[in-house]
């Protein structure tokens, strides 16, 4: 995983899901991404894209909710134009949802958990604690 950051978008996986899916699909590959992560079997092993996208997808439908554009960065004209359809209740629970599954059993869970630097897992509690 080519990461820079331990933001959501700070990662090569994020930033292609943003250009391939989001770009095209807004909303719709917004709540695809989301429901990947949070409908799949719990025993089934999240990869670095799968949970990236999730993660992306999660700080798209937060920024939505609570106008904090902070983390989006270079995004925030392609996330101006979905921004209205991203505020749905439903897709708020489902990024939670798929955020603590990110959490529970994911490749990106794994790769940041490896060292003392719990910087990662400290943005995604607070993006988890924007989503409630």
């Amino acid at each position: 995983m080519g990461a820079w950051g331990h933001g959501s978008f700070e990662n090569d996986s994020a930033l292609d899901w943003t250009e391939n899916s989001f770009k095209r699909g807004g909303a719709a590959a917004v709540d695809a991404a989301l429901r990947h992560a949070a409908e799949s079997a719990e025993d089934a092993y999240l990869d670095v894209d799968e949970a990236s996208a999730a993660v992306a997808a999660a700080e798209f439908v937060a920024a939505a909710r609570d106008g904090d554009l902070s983390k989006l960065d270079s995004l925030q004209n392609d996330f101006a134009a979905h921004r209205q359809s991203l505020t749905s209740p439903h897709l708020v629970a489902l990024a939670r949802q798929a955020l603590e599954r990110v959490l529970r059993n994911s490749e990106l869970q794994e790769l940041w958990g490896e060292g003392q630097d719990k910087s990662w897992l400290n943005e995604m509690s607070n993006l988890l604690t924007r989503l409630r």
